[in-house]
């Protein structure tokens, strides 16, 4: 097996901030981790059913934050009440991640 030289591996802009602060790296609490990892071991939430009973609401959020979040489910491809429909089902069910979080249990 070929042996990896780990001091000329070039590394993309994400990995190399990493590499630039990982003297500011503090450890997440032992909580977080086995949260992410409980998450990661339970199967996928699939609703199987063909017209699940929906409300209509009304929900007043802040010009920025709409603005924000039409476009970034624009850059995902989906209509922006679908993307909060989805933010809030993850939420309920305990699988939305904070990835800042994530970032620091996750070891790659």
């Amino acid at each position: 097996m070929k042996e990896i030289d780990y001091d000329n591996i070039e590394l993309d802009e994400e990995e190399q901030w990493i590499e630039d602060h990982l003297d500011e790296y503090v450890p997440a609490p032992e909580w977080v981790g086995k949260s992410l990892r409980e998450a990661a071991s339970r199967p996928p939430i699939i609703v199987k059913s063909e017209k699940p009973n929906k409300k209509v609401i009304t929900l007043r959020l802040i010009d920025k934050d709409l603005s924000a979040l039409k476009a970034k489910a624009t850059e995902e491809g989906l209509p922006y009440q679908t993307m909060i429909t989805s933010i809030i089902h993850k939420y309920l069910n305990g699988i939305l991640v904070d990835i800042n979080e994530a970032r620091k249990v996750i070891k790659v």
